[in-house]
């Protein structure tokens, strides 16, 4: 279990991973992704991340 807590894991999903994001991967093989397939994810992937921290952030600050 991590000593950081959820929002963390969120928040730097958001501010690190999503913007240096260079391959998805699958059972298949990685697909690396360009500029254009960098673009879509982001825009795809960034609001359900943004939601997802959102949400845990409530539940920790009703603890």
């Amino acid at each position: 279990m991590s000593t950081y807590p959820e929002s963390f894991r969120w928040s730097y999903a958001l501010s690190k991973q999503l913007a240096s994001a260079h391959t998805l991967a699958s059972s298949y093989g990685d697909l690396e992704l360009d500029d254009e397939l960098r673009l879509a994810v982001e825009r795809a992937v960034r609001p359900i991340l943004e939601r997802r921290l959102k949400q845990v952030e409530k539940q920790e600050a009703a603890r």
